[in-house]
């Protein structure tokens, strides 16, 4: 009777974790891509590296925090995901170390850019492992485990091939708006994984 007490304890304590996890990412799918791209298209500064360098301080430090923002939530909604929807072998648990390393040195660059005033791209080297290689390791990792429903593992596949080409297909305001949408469609797949 104890060990059954526990169990549930323990996918109540689940439950909640990803849900949280997923309003996280929601969240900031919400104000680091929609928002933040509405106000791109409204008052673009992301096109040149001149614009950026240029841009009233405010909107620069305030992209900063945005997608310092986004460092945070869309790793948390890989986490959701990766809890729920995998086996968490071994190769698996090393794509989300490094999602979550790349999330770190994303977040960095983005205030070191303000803080510098020097624009540098090199942050898409930490992006490209949360936004698009750690979805997609995660994503075939969901459909070997078959966890969760086949579809559910090739969103996240989508999600990271669509983040890898949106951005130079669409240009950055309409590409943040993009990746907004289908994060937030990500992040509410965490959020009901386990409901």
């Amino acid at each position: 009777m104890m060990t059954a007490n526990a169990e549930t304890l323990h996918d109540v304590s689940l439950q909640q974790r990803l849900r949280w996890l997923g309003l996280s990412c929601m969240a900031a799918s919400l104000l680091s891509g929609i928002l933040k791209g509405l106000w791109e298209l409204s008052r673009p500064i992301l096109h040149t590296p001149q614009t950026l360098v240029l841009a009233p301080p405010a909107q620069l430090w305030t992209y900063s925090l945005l997608e310092v923002i986004k460092a945070i939530g869309f790793p948390a909604g890989l986490y959701g995901f990766y809890l729920c929807a995998t086996k968490r072998g071994p190769v698996v648990k090393i794509f989300m170390g490094l999602a979550v390393l790349g999330a770190l040195f994303f977040a960095v660059v983005w205030i070191w850019i303000p803080a510098a005033s020097r624009v540098t791209l090199v942050y898409v080297l930490g992006g490209m492992w949360f936004q698009w290689f750690a979805p997609i390791a995660l994503g075939v990792a969901a459909l070997f485990a078959r966890r969760t429903s086949w579809w559910m593992g090739a969103w996240a596949i989508v999600l990271g091939v669509l983040n890898s080409v949106i951005f130079p297909l669409l240009g950055p305001g309409m590409a943040l708006v993009v990746q907004g949408v289908i994060w937030l469609a990500f992040g509410y797949v965490v959020f009901s994984l386990c409901g």
